[in-house]
């Protein structure tokens, strides 16, 4: 997949987990965003619904599970290169997590260097959190931890093509 320069924005997840005014973040290792403080998150593999590529990266990034509760927000993030050309465009779906059923030990992997909680406080004043980070939680500020609960959300639907294709 050519995640550099794309043709179309890449389908993404974000894996939302707070707890008491804490927020669960990761040190990206790979681009975009490389050494910044994110959410646990990456792109939705083919097939894979909104729900199960959220979980699928909260664990692999920080070896945590929990139950999803809704879609908290959703991110149309563009990266422009110094030319002003379209280096990034990701679509991310943040979707928002039950710290009261979270199981497992917090460790860092996959894609992520470090894991650890932030105050939401903290945040805002640091310079190694990335800006979509910042922005969620300025939205939080203003509007709360509203969201679209799952059983609202049409996050999977498969069919199997039944045409049958004649080949070139």
């Amino acid at each position: 997949m050519v995640r550099e320069y794309p043709h179309y924005a890449i389908a993404a997840v974000a894996a939302v987990l707070l707890r008491d005014s804490n927020i669960l973040l990761v040190r990206r290792k790979y681009p975009p965003a490389i050494g910044k403080w994110s959410l646990p998150g990456g792109v939705i593999e083919s097939g894979e619904g909104l729900i199960e590529a959220a979980r699928r990266e909260l664990k692999e990034e920080t070896g945590l599970e929990a139950e999803p509760l809704g879609i908290l927000w959703i991110l149309n993030n563009i990266v422009l290169d110094t030319c002003g050309k379209v280096k990034y465009h990701y679509l991310i779906a943040d979707i928002f997590f039950d710290s009261n059923s979270m199981r497992g030990t917090l460790t860092a992997s996959g894609d992520a260097s470090e894991a650890r909680w932030f105050s939401l406080d903290e945040i805002k004043s640091r310079d190694d959190v990335s800006r979509t980070v910042k922005k969620l939680v300025l939205r939080i500020e203003k509007h709360g931890l509203t969201y679209i609960p799952l059983d609202l959300v049409d996050h999977v639907s498969r069919e199997i093509d039944q045409r049958n294709y004649v080949g070139t």
